[in-house]
């Protein structure tokens, strides 16, 4: 089978890391995979690179200059309309619902031979001030255009549903799959007299790591065995790291900067926390969880379900400073929670791996070329 994924771009986010692995999965099923980008504008050469070793080209459709990215509509649609029309892929799977959503489906309809799936991964971006009435009759049109819309959960599927009227029969869940391996491998931690929180994640609004950074404070204040990791980077970065200073917390709270080895960032902490104000199912939780790590969570798309049924931590509302601070004095006060750790590791491995999630993702596709 011939697969052309397309992405917005290479950074590091969850949507990149999904379609990483779900391309070198496929790739080593014996498909012909390809990836491409809707622009260049990417800040993760090693991904590209990594993809390319394993066989997997990457295709970049519009390039950025120094002004920013030149959104030039009729030249992605016409590039992608040739190459698919050129029988190059059986299958176009367009990742989250932006502009690109549209033209790529468009353009598989109008080369005429390739089966459109889009999977949709969050939904954030259906609350953003842009997307407004012109993005739902896009995302609407481009759906319909489609032959499977593809939640990452029951929950993202769920809110679909109530924000748009569309065929039953469009619709599936295909639950996201990590690379167990490199976080079945990491050691259970020692407990030691300080309790390490850690965090991963793009500095960015929804993530809203400055309700972390203001429960941490409040912990702080009542226990001064306690640190905070964050990994990653953002547009929030630079206001993150003044507000550290503004407590005057800069010398326990560590800002780790962004780094391909998240198994030995999480070998490094206690108990992970994800603050987010929205998400699908992240893989950031899995990789927690799937590396024997308690994890501390909101209450928002599939991460109330997966902490559950995983009993493997403690659930707060999101955007609730004083929920989020008595979440992780609990985690300071438990006693067991490398067993919890533990045994969510166990639980995690036999159903969120990225060899299962291919085989979803396989069957998608064949039922809608067929």
């Amino acid at each position: 089978m011939r697969i052309f994924h397309l992405v917005p771009n290479l950074n590091f986010g969850g949507l990149q890391e999904v379609v990483r692995g779900l391309a070198l999965q496929q790739k080593q099923s014996g498909h012909s995979v390809t990836v491409g980008c809707w622009t260049n504008a990417s800040d993760n050469a090693d991904t590209q690179r990594y993809l390319e070793e394993a066989g997997v080209p990457v295709l970049y459709l519009l390039n950025a200059d120094d002004a920013g990215i030149t959104f030039e509509r009729r030249a992605v649609f016409a590039k992608l309309k040739g190459y698919l029309g050129a029988r190059n892929a059986d299958v176009l799977h367009v990742h989250n619902p932006f502009d690109y959503f549209i033209y790529g489906a468009a353009a598989a309809r109008a080369a005429g031979s390739t089966a459109i799936v889009n999977t949709v991964h969050a939904t954030v971006m259906f609350d953003h001030p842009n997307f407004g009435r012109k993005g739902r009759a896009k995302f609407w049109t481009a759906a319909m255009l489609t032959d499977r819309l593809v939640s990452v959960c029951s929950e993202v599927e769920t809110f679909i549903k109530s924000k748009f009227l569309l065929p039953g029969n469009k619709l599936c869940v295909v639950e996201n799959g990590i690379d167990l391996g490199r976080f079945l491998s990491v050691p259970a931690r020692d407990p030691t007299h300080e309790v390490v929180f850690g965090t991963v994640g793009r500095m960015s609004a929804e993530k809203n790591q400055r309700v972390l950074i203001d429960a941490f404070a409040a912990v702080r204040r009542r226990h001064s065995n306690t640190r905070l990791r964050l990994l990653g980077s953002g547009p929030l970065e630079r206001k993150l790291k003044d507000n550290v200073r503004d407590l005057g917390l800069c010398d326990v709270v560590d800002f780790c900067g962004v780094s391909h080895d998240v198994p030995g960032f999480l070998q490094s902490i206690d108990v992970f926390v994800l603050p987010s104000n929205s998400e699908g199912l992240p893989l950031s939780l899995l990789e927690a969880v799937a590396s024997g790590i308690p994890v501390i969570a909101t209450e928002v798309g599939g991460v109330p379900r997966l902490v559950r049924n995983m009993d493997s931590g403690w659930l707060c509302a999101p955007r609730n400073e004083n929920a989020l601070a008595d979440a992780m004095e609990a985690a300071v006060f438990c006693a067991d929670r490398g067993e919890r750790g533990e045994r969510a590791r166990r639980l995690v491995a036999n159903q969120y791996s990225a060899t299962r999630m291919a085989q979803d993702y396989d069957r998608v596709y064949r039922t809608v070329l067929q």
